[in-house]
């Protein structure tokens, strides 16, 4: 899974209840830093159901995680995927981190402080004391300028395989947002930027970010391109800080291993656990089984029609996870008949959302959209260009388009991928395609694999209609909008972009990309939501996607394990899981 599945800036949540270690925030603003006017993005706190511990924990044990796949890399600047961010998160760290559960708040991470500029270009980090990487070099303000100009400066060979590196810094060498990093000494070190953005600190937060070994990354030639035999970094050297290591235990299609970190800086937070296995079971029902049986002990992505037979099982407990998710079809207004605002407009009346809630997101796993907003963000509001389902209004727009009925379209959805937002990608798009048809169009089904080529052909604007989605990494309109209809700075495929050209959509008018990008720049949270609320009226009038849902998810665990705490955004961390 693409934690999106398309382009620019995405954020990390930290999930982990006792995960953010032992320093405490610089005094000030909320979010650690010393410059008010420079903060974390502030939105209404976006939290899960932590599992409470019956009694005091107890070290040791290890944990047997059903997870939906392997990893694909664990080279964190390269990471795109879930169940990589789920491995990254325990055996790497970050700069900045986000209090347990929340998509917001920051805390320390590696960096116990840090300061920015009154004009929000120069960001001050001061390090930990004491902390090394599982090989045994030290992690100081070398080591970290070292991984901040791997970041700028990407090997070519690697280019094209980073997603969160190109999309948060916009480009390579002088075309990235970093415009330098040097060290101060061995504890301190500065990034400047080219450019304010509001929500860097959050971004630095993201797992792609962690700081890894410039040992072992050497080493283990992981500047060469990924299908180099030489490059075997992360599957057998992947080195950071955290509280778990790798255990040199990797065997595609069974399982991945890391073990407890003896020597970990914190102290007060280290690992309760002395092992966690991670086993790929691709099935939903495979995966329920396995967790009844006593195969795993946790299960991810319960299907909603689960949920009821996990509640009733005295020896299991249900976590779920607040709505964060967007699950969406894109539709490419550079390819025919989508250029015609009527033809996007069909669409999105002809959708009956709440049906496709009965029918795939039962159980409360699913809200009808209106929006990529969700209704907790302070900008969100309601849709006021596209008002909910209306056949008739379908037809009438139809009708009104260049693209008569029967009206011939090509319809995109994924094979070999179930995601909160987009459960059975095939059946709901045999549901829509009944509904669209049913407002004049004539629709040819179209598919391919989800890690087969679709989500790049997706993100490069090769398809009009199709079925994509996102989840949250923190909760602000950048993290979405910003995302999916921003100028796109990198090529389209083979294809260089005009500005203010968005790869994606094609969404090129020039007022919504000037909205966005006052919003995205904007620092004060006040002025920022109402840049927000005014960028996606303009960007709602054109009618850029179809939303359909906003999902939350879900976890299945035996009632053995504790002190997990759920994060939105899917990305939690476990050095405060115990088992009894």
């Amino acid at each position: 899974m693409r934690k999106k599945l398309a382009s620019l800036l995405a954020i990390a949540a930290l999930a982990a209840a006792a995960c953010s270690g032992s320093a405490t925030p610089v005094p000030g603003t909320p979010g650690a830093t010393t410059n008010p006017t420079i903060g974390p993005v502030a939105t209404p706190a976006v939290t899960g159901t932590p599992v409470a511990p019956t009694s005091t924990a107890v070290n040791g044990g290890t944990w047997v995680f059903g997870s939906a796949s392997d990893p694909t890399t664990l080279d964190a600047i390269l990471m795109q995927d879930g169940e990589s961010i789920r491995i990254a998160q325990q055996i790497y760290e970050t700069l900045v981190k986000l209090e347990p559960g929340s998509a917001s708040t920051l805390v320390p991470g590696l960096a116990k402080s840090w300061e920015a500029s009154a004009d929000g270009l120069t960001y001050t980090f001061h390090l930990q004391a004491g902390v090394k990487f599982t090989d045994g070099t030290a992690f100081n303000a070398d080591a970290a300028v070292y991984n901040v100009n791997r970041w700028k400066n990407l090997p070519v060979p690697l280019q094209g395989s980073d997603y969160y590196d190109i999309t948060v810094f916009g480009g390579y060498g002088d075309q990235s947002l970093i415009s330098s990093v040097t060290k101060v000494d061995d504890a301190t070190f500065q990034m400047v930027l080219t450019k304010p953005r509001a929500d860097f600190l959050t971004a630095m937060s993201l797992p792609a970010f962690s700081m890894q070994s410039p040992a072992a990354l050497q080493a283990h030639n992981a500047d060469k391109a990924p299908t180099d035999a030489s490059n075997d970094y992360w599957q057998k050297a992947p080195t950071g800080t955290g509280p778990f290591m790798f255990a040199g235990d990797f065997v595609p299609g069974d399982h991945y291993t890391i073990v407890k970190n003896p020597t970990y800086w914190d102290t007060a937070n280290a690992a309760h656990l002395d092992k966690i296995i991670f086993k790929p079971i691709a099935d939903s029902a495979q995966r329920l089984t396995a967790l009844k049986s006593g195969t795993v002990d946790t299960i991810d992505f319960v299907d909603p029609n689960q949920l009821n037979d996990i509640k009733s099982d005295s020896t299991l407990q249900l976590v779920t996870r607040s709505p964060l998710d967007i699950g969406r079809l894109n539709i490419n207004q550079s390819v025919k008949p989508f250029d015609d605002i009527n033809v996007r407009k069909a669409i999105n009346y002809a959708i009956d959302r709440q049906s496709l809630i009965d029918a795939f997101f039962p159980n409360g796993a699913g809200q009808p959209a209106d929006s990529d907003l969700l209704p907790s963000m302070p900008a969100y509001q309601k849709n006021a260009t596209v008002t909910g389902f209306d056949l008739q209004k379908a037809k009438d727009a139809l009708a009104a388009s260049n693209c008569q009925a029967p009206c011939k379209i090509d319809f995109w959805y994924p094979d070999s991928v179930s995601r909160p937002y987009m459960l059975d990608p095939k059946g709901e798009f045999e549901a829509i395609r009944t509904m669209l048809e049913a407002a004049g169009f004539q629709v040819t089904p179209q598919h391919k694999p989800w890690k087969g080529g679709y989500l790049t052909d997706e993100a490069n604007g090769v398809y009009g209609l199709a079925f994509i989605g996102w989840i949250y990494d923190y909760a602000d309109p950048a993290d979405g909008p910003g995302i999916f209809f921003s100028t796109s700075l990198a090529k389209c495929g083979s294809k260089t972009p005009t500005t203010p050209h968005n790869c994606e959509a094609a969404e090129d008018n020039p007022a919504v990309a000037a909205a966005m990008a006052k919003a995205i720049a904007e620092p004060d949270e006040a002025t920022r939501t109402q840049d927000w609320i005014a960028a996606m009226a303009l960007l709602n009038a054109d009618v850029p996607d179809a939303p359909l849902v906003w999902a939350g998810s879900a976890l299945g665990m035996t009632t053995k394990i504790h002190g997990f705490v759920p994060s939105p955004t899917q990305t939690e961390y476990y050095n405060s899981v115990w088992k009894s």
